[in-house]
């Protein structure tokens, strides 16, 4: 458990301020008694309470093969939408239940679980997410309000090569597995599949990483987190990766905004100010974005030691509020308005083209998602839906009904909207031009004539 105080104690490095909280709230200790009780062992027993398993449910293209199991004959068959279950690790970074996990691990999941080390299941939801950084951070779904244990953050900017390393996960379905080696190199970098962007400056371990353990913590000798475990090296032994923890910390801002989480505007930003103390104790305070201080101290009477609760303070703000009072370590306050956030460039560009598509063709559209596609049966992850065709429209005459998907526009591959937004400046002034759907499983072809 994180434990998180505003005290003054003396360090090596002087004394800390009020509103400077410290990560070094519980070391392991060598015990000489019992030699079976080693800092693994304590370290394990004070961390799983804080790790959990990952079930995420997603839906995947397979193959049927029409001759069953048939030894020898290879398959072929149908390609069908089929339900899958894929595992992962999270850990638990904040006492209300945000859970850091792998973006692989939830990417397209249509319902998330989460297990802790005590068997309790709960479910969860995206908060936010970063494809390329392959990080996201989850939210557990407890009515009872309960507080979670958690995990502290390290600092990966300080590791040595050689120093021990614990993982900790869900390999293959067996939640809670871990394994121990050191640290065999820094600054890595690999590609993922479906990530067009390598991951870079990994932490390379030979702590036994499998299947199933991304997402789970990399721990150092003091129990911090210093990695998150993301991918092994399929064809050889001994060798996995880690995303540094300060990437995470890098995040936590844009994983945790209530703009894009809950679309609420608060016009504040945090940042953390962190100083690391040899050998593992770290001093952090939160201050608003672009100064030094003074330090924050809460959030509508939140208190916000680290930068983890005072993004989690900012999530509980609904709109039904009118500001949002800061309180800071020398005693003054400030007020911030609530408001709905503006939609984004991205959505703006998506409306833009939904409008288009109406004004032209006479139709209404929607991007296909997996759980839009699941939703309606539709048997496809991607595409424009038609929900709405307007009488003797273009649409109309082209044959094509609420409940198609288009997927292509003449010769080119329709999957989202901006596909569609790009191909509309460039559709012909006249003539016909082919359009295909999916309508019940099957593809069908009509003819947009333009007038």
């Amino acid at each position: 458990m994180r434990l998180c105080r505003v005290f003054t104690v003396l360090i090596l490095a002087g004394l800390i301020p009020a509103g400077i909280c410290s990560a070094a709230a519980w070391q392991p200790h060598v015990n000489t008694a019992n030699l079976r009780d080693t800092i693994t062992v304590q370290i394990i027993h004070h961390a799983e309470p804080a790790i959990v398993s990952i079930t995420a449910k997603k839906v995947i293209t397979r193959q049927v093969n029409v001759f069953g199991s048939i030894f020898g004959v290879p398959t072929f068959g149908p390609y069908v939408r089929v339900p899958a279950d894929f595992l992962g690790s999270g850990f638990i970074i904040q006492k209300n239940g945000y859970v850091v996990t792998n973006n692989h691990v939830v990417d397209q999941a249509k319902e998330i679980s989460v297990t802790l080390s005590d068997g309790k299941k709960y479910a969860a939801h995206v908060v936010g997410s970063d494809p390329q950084a392959d990080l996201a951070i989850l939210k557990i779904n407890s009515a009872s309000g309960r507080s979670f244990p958690t995990l502290a953050l390290g600092d990966s900017s300080t590791l040595m090569i050689g120093e021990p390393a614990i993982a900790v996960g869900n390999p293959f379905g067996f939640s809670q597995s871990v394994s121990s080696g050191i640290i065999s190199a820094m600054g890595r970098e690999i590609r993922e599949p479906n990530n067009p962007v390598p991951l870079k400056n990994l932490i390379q371990t030979d702590a036994a990483i499998n299947p199933g353990n991304s997402g789970g913590p990399l721990l150092n000798a003091y129990g911090q987190v210093i990695g998150i475990n993301t991918a092994i090296r399929g064809n050889a032994q001994n060798i996995g990766f880690a995303i540094g923890v300060n990437r995470l910390y890098e995040l936590i801002g844009t994983l945790m905004n209530p703009e894009t989480t809950n679309g609420v505007l608060i016009p504040v930003t945090f940042a953390g100010e962190r100083t690391f103390h040899s050998p593992a104790t770290i001093t952090e305070q939160v201050v608003l974005a672009g100064t030094h201080g003074p330090a924050v101290k809460s959030v509508d009477g939140i208190a916000t030691p680290d930068l983890l609760d005072a993004y989690a303070a900012l999530l509980q703000v609904t709109l039904r509020q009118k500001n949002v009072v800061v309180t800071f370590s020398n005693g003054t306050t400030r007020s911030y308005p609530v408001s709905v956030a503006p939609p984004t460039p991205a959505e703006i560009r998506e409306l833009r083209v939904i409008q288009a598509v109406k004004r032209i063709m006479g139709c209404t559209i929607e991007q296909v998602t997996p759980t839009l596609g699941e939703k309606f049966n539709l048997g496809v992850k991607n595409g424009l839906l038609i929900t709405q065709v307007n009488a003797n429209s273009m649409a109309a005459k082209a044959g094509l009904k609420p409940g198609d998907v288009l997927v292509q526009l003449g010769p080119y591959r329709i999957r989202t909207l901006n596909d569609l937004g790009a191909l509309l400046p460039r559709l012909p002034n006249q003539g016909q031009v082919r359009v295909m759907v999916v309508r019940n499983h099957r593809l069908g072809v009509g003819n947009l004539t333009m007038p």
